[in-house]
């Protein structure tokens, strides 16, 4: 995909409260909870602020500013490190192992993820998932490494005191009839997620050749009469790949929830086979589109993602092919830093879902 690409920065003003757009009756339900900001929620600003859509939008991408301009971006921590079994402080990684167990997946899926741990949560900065995508971070040789080096600045050891870059953020709320008139005894709890000072939500746009408008704001982001302050942003960016892919295997990392046409797997490339997954529990997500022909009544629908920090473990025949698929080849680009697995005009797609980047397993 060709044209101009620029990133985007939504700078909450207030708490934010973004649902899975499943039904909520606050005479039944006691508590509300949030989900993390998805494509479409971002897409939908993201339009506000240009007043027309972009060709695609990518993100969102958790992200501080700090003093001098500059960011630190923040990606949910690969599925396939977890804490050692036997000393929370010390992050290990699941190992692709060939196994003679039998699964409904056949020859499908030959390898298995072994080993014992929790999942490890939180988020990675750029740096540190660069560093993992080039096969840098918890080797074979290290197969260890002390929770305090992964150099996060959000670690989810305590979430009470150290909740990440979203702070949950509990509040008390009132059943309201359609006209918005209080209904006596429906009290109900929901949890909104306060960004941390100087976190924003990132989105990469990609433009045509020809635009013309600039990013204004204020818009609505996050629930009803809330706003966000609108910049277009230098200085950031993807975490590179590796520059090659040896033996031909390629570790795909979901930096945004994914919805694809095979549930959980993946849409593996023409002469690659998938070797082995971890993938996180179903994400509800809903999606409508209140600018299109029958509004949002008529468009709204529910999906179950593949959440973000799920990986997959491609086997290509080369590495050059490897390469090809990854980093393109001068005639076509290559997949890394792009949404995946749905046609190029797909709704999900431009929106966001499914942005995959890509790095080296053994």
């Amino acid at each position: 995909m060709t044209g101009l690409r620029r990133w985007v920065a939504l700078t909450p003003r207030d708490a934010l409260l973004v649902r899975d757009g499943r039904q909520f009756d606050a005479g039944a339900d006691t508590a509300a909870e949030p989900m993390y900001p998805r494509p479409s929620t971002v897409g939908g600003a993201v339009f506000s602020a240009y007043g027309e859509e972009p060709v695609e939008i990518r993100g969102p991408v958790l992200a501080k500013q700090h003093r001098g301009g500059w960011w630190t971006s923040y990606f949910p921590v690969p599925a396939d490190l977890v804490r050692h079994a036997n000393d929370h402080s010390l992050v290990t990684r699941l190992r692709p192992t060939e196994s003679p167990a039998v699964t409904d997946l056949g020859d499908e899926c030959p390898m298995l993820m072994v080993g014992e741990g929790d999942p490890l949560g939180g988020w990675l900065t750029a740096e540190v998932l660069t560093g993992y995508l080039h096969g840098e971070l918890v080797d074979a040789k290290d197969p260890n490494l002390p929770v305090e080096e992964l150099g996060l600045e959000f670690v989810r050891d305590d979430p009470d005191r150290d909740p990440g870059p979203l702070v949950r953020e509990p509040r008390v709320g009132l059943g309201r009839t359609p006209q918005r008139v209080a209904q006596e005894g429906l009290l109900y709890q929901a949890t909104f997620l306060r960004p941390v000072d100087g976190v924003a939500l990132l989105a990469e746009c990609v433009l045509p050749p020809d635009w013309q408008h600039t990013a204004t704001g204020p818009v609505a982001l996050g629930g009803r009469g809330r706003l966000a302050d609108v910049a277009e942003v230098e200085g950031v960016g993807w975490p590179d790949p590796p520059p090659e892919f040896p033996d031909g295997r390629v570790l795909v990392y979901l930096a945004t929830p994914a919805i694809w046409a095979g549930g959980w797997r993946i849409e593996v490339p023409p002469g690659a086979r998938l070797m082995s997954a971890v993938v996180g529990p179903a994400e509800p997500i809903a999606t409508a589109s209140p600018r299109s022909a029958g509004g949002v009544r008529a468009t709204r629908a529910l999906y179950w993602a593949v959440p973000a920090g799920s990986i997959y473990l491609l086997q290509f025949d080369d590495a050059d092919a490897a390469a090809r698929w990854a980093l393109g080849d001068g005639e076509r680009p290559g997949v890394h830093g792009t949404a995946y697995g749905r046609p190029d005009r797909d709704r999900l797609r431009t929106a966001g879902f499914g942005v995959i980047l890509t790095g080296v397993w053994s």
